[in-house]
């Protein structure tokens, strides 16, 4: 038979209490670093769907508007779209970039001295 040690008694709680901060912020961690995942992930989606509009209309005019479309999800007015053709490689490019601003701004503030991070996606496709 095992006998109890009344000096480890509560010893569970101070471990949970001492990890508990160094959990919550690997979590946080991971969920910020999700948020901006989705982020890019529309980013890269309206560069590819603005290029291929240059690419079957030729124009470039309405490729913005296709762009703030697709990224509804993402505050428009930290969103910028820059469209370039290239008359020498036949080419058009295009740049969607958007200010992120993640959920502990002081945190980032405080590590890169910015309050934002500029998340940038290109696609430069052949033009017939």
């Amino acid at each position: 038979m095992r006998k109890t040690d009344k000096s480890r008694k509560g010893l569970a709680a101070v471990e949970f209490a001492l990890m508990l901060p160094a959990v919550a912020l690997l979590f946080l961690l991971l969920v910020e670093g999700a948020n901006a995942m989705h982020a890019y992930s529309n980013l890269v989606e309206a560069s590819r769907e603005g290029a291929r509009l240059a690419l079957m209309d030729g124009e470039t005019s309405d490729i913005e508007a296709l762009v703030k479309a697709v990224t509804d999800e993402l505050d428009p007015q930290f969103l910028s779209t820059s469209v370039s053709t290239d008359a020498g490689q036949n080419t058009v490019t295009v740049e969607v970039a958007y200010d992120y601003q993640p959920f502990g701004e002081d945190a980032l503030e405080m590590l890169t001295g910015q309050q934002t991070l500029q998340i940038v996606a290109q696609t430069t496709m052949p033009l017939p």
